[in-house]
């Protein structure tokens, strides 16, 4: 019964706020920035409060905004009704020092692994309002709890507007960061049996010598019940036994890699039974390919004579054919040019796309090299199966 009554989340906040701090080379200045911000799932957490955002620039009428949707699956929609005004405020310009906007009443809540978009817009008039950034790197900050993605920016005056302060092209411009910071406060799980292997290695060998203990009728622990050891646990931070996010993650980088590993060799294993049973009919069709050859050659002979009368109105039937794919590449042609009106910009109406992979470098080139060593053994067994269906059809 009393397991009934264990928390699994913290009930406060931290009150020391975290700050999420971006590079400021002041590469532009426009009407607004559209940038994702997801969650990481490394550390044990229920979920993050972003409580503000700051930024500079002549600033304005200020409104922020935040997708509607709890999966965004890659892409941000960029029309109205997919998104939530949180923010409405007019300030002063402030272009050397960041102007924090206040989000408490309405703060931006993220569960681990999920992403979310952020929109700040002015409506002033002029092209001073916000300050951003060209895309430097693939990841505009990357720390132990979130990550602030590459967006897009906003040179139109009104909110999510279409057409650009010039009256022509796009309105929305790929490939720029945001450039301020975020002010947040994280929310930790609290240890629960079923939540054991969301902690570090350090917590879970104190909590399974905790239990070692118990069991053993010399220790003071062993006049305890279980339940209270796990109120004990359930009181402890994550990091009490200096688990650190760096070594957590380093823990959840070496998972995966051996969730890859595992998913290689079930491969490999497929492969091989496919192969085994490839060779088996293949030794079982040679003796009845060798009775239907005579059959066969005599066949061939008879669809020679039809080659040329073939032939001929195949050729008039590929002039045709290729005319067509010529207007069809001269349509493409006439649509891209629609979409995409010059420079970098694209469509006011095309949806924002994103990476939010939380691998890093080493990581990546790691599972580069085993994914091409794996796509090598594939395309050898077929290059072999290819070479023995042609020595046997000749």
């Amino acid at each position: 019964m009393a397991a009934l009554t264990r928390a699994t989340k913290a009930n406060y906040i931290i009150h020391d706020h975290i700050q999420a701090e971006t590079t400021d080379r002041e590469d532009h200045t426009f009407c607004g920035i559209m940038f994702p911000v997801k969650c990481k799932d490394i550390l044990p957490l229920d979920h993050l409060v972003i409580n503000s955002v700051a930024i500079r620039g002549a600033l304005g009428p200020l409104t922020v905004w935040v997708t509607k949707s709890e999966d965004l699956n890659g892409e941000i929609q960029l029309s109205k009704k997919h998104w939530t005004k949180i923010y409405q405020k007019e300030h002063k310009p402030s272009f050397v020092g960041y102007e924090e906007l206040d989000l408490s009443a309405k703060p931006i809540r993220l569960k681990p692994g999920q992403v979310k978009g952020i929109y700040i817009h002015s409506t002033r008039r002029g092209d001073e309002a916000i300050v951003y950034d060209n895309k430097a790197k693939q990841k505009t900050v990357d720390d132990s709890f979130i990550t602030i993605l590459p967006g897009r920016a906003h040179v139109s005056e009104k909110v999510f507007g279409s057409i650009p302060i010039w009256g022509w092209g796009s309105a929305w411009r790929d490939n720029r960061e945001f450039v301020g910071q975020l002010k947040y406060g994280a929310v930790y799980k609290l240890w629960n049996p079923q939540e054991n292997l969301s902690f570090g290695g350090s917590f879970r060998t104190a909590a399974r010598i905790l239990f070692m203990c118990q069991r053993r009728a010399e220790s003071p622990f062993s006049k305890l019940p279980d339940d209270c050891l796990f109120f004990i646990l359930n009181m402890m931070r994550w990091d009490w036994v200096n688990d650190t996010s760096v070594e957590m993650r380093s823990e959840q980088k070496q998972r995966r890699r051996l969730r890859r590993q595992q998913m290689i060799q079930e491969a490999d294993a497929i492969m091989d039974e496919n192969n085994s049973h490839a060779d088996a009919n293949e030794v079982a069709g040679a003796e009845d390919d060798d009775d239907d050859d005579d059959a066969q050659v005599e066949g061939d002979e008879e669809d020679l004579d039809f080659m040329d009368e073939d032939s001929s109105d195949d050729s008039e039937d590929a002039d045709t054919s290729d005319s067509d794919d010529d207007d069809s590449d001269v349509d493409d042609e006439e649509s891209s040019e629609e979409e995409y009106r010059w420079g970098d910009h694209v469509g006011s109406r095309s949806a924002f796309h994103f990476n939010a992979d939380d691998s890093s470098d080493s990581e990546d080139s790691e599972s580069d090299h085993e994914r091409d060593e794996h796509a090598r053994r594939i395309a050898i067994m077929r290059a072999r199966r290819n070479i023995l269906s042609f020595l046997r059809s000749h």
